[in-house]
């Protein structure tokens, strides 16, 4: 049986969003595939998400079918010339298993290449993380290095940004405005 492509819209975080992003941060799936897989505590959380939402170096998509949320995906500019965006993707709980992470990946890839003008898009993936990895194949990603972070073992993975802007697979990104 095939299924149907999911219709996912994507959105830019906003203030309203602080309480969601720690409550997705702090789920323990999320934490166990984490470099640094501590508890967030809330005032570490608030100092971070201030930043990030300050910040022009980035920024956070959060997923939506139907208007309910359903993940989220993190761009930060890295790189010499600020081109090359650093990905992560976290799925809530209750949207695991429903084939969602695909297409909020690509759709907030294309905000992020659009928003942000990033050329390139690079993953890093603990090693035994097969699922993330295979997500990062099927989105497009290459294998490009090994790497270790925060003494984590993990996998590089590279795409090509430009690609997203003209593919015919990957649906252009919904954008709505972010919550308030």
């Amino acid at each position: 049986m095939t299924s149907s492509p999911v219709d996912v819209a994507v959105r830019r975080v906003g203030p309203g969003d602080r309480d969601l992003l720690l409550h997705w941060a702090n789920d323990p799936a999320t934490r166990a595939a984490s470099f640094h897989p501590g508890r967030i505590d809330p005032e570490t959380h608030d100092r971070w998400f201030a930043a990030r939402l300050a910040s022009a170096n980035g920024g956070i998509w959060i997923g939506e079918v139907d208007g309910w949320p359903i993940g989220q995906v993190r761009v930060t500019r890295v790189g010499i010339d600020g081109r090359r965006g650093e990905v992560s993707i976290s799925l809530a709980a209750e949207s695991r298993g429903r084939r969602l992470s695909r297409p909020l990946l690509l759709a907030a890839m294309t905000a992020a290449s659009r928003d942000l003008d990033v050329t390139s898009f690079v993953a890093a993936v603990r090693h035994g993380k097969a699922p993330s990895r295979a997500l990062f194949l099927a989105a497009g990603f290459s294998d490009e290095s090994a790497d270790v972070r925060n003494g984590v073992a993990c996998t590089i993975l590279v795409r090509i940004a430009d690609p997203l802007r003209r593919s015919t697979q990957a649906p252009p990104a919904r954008t709505t405005s972010g919550s308030e």
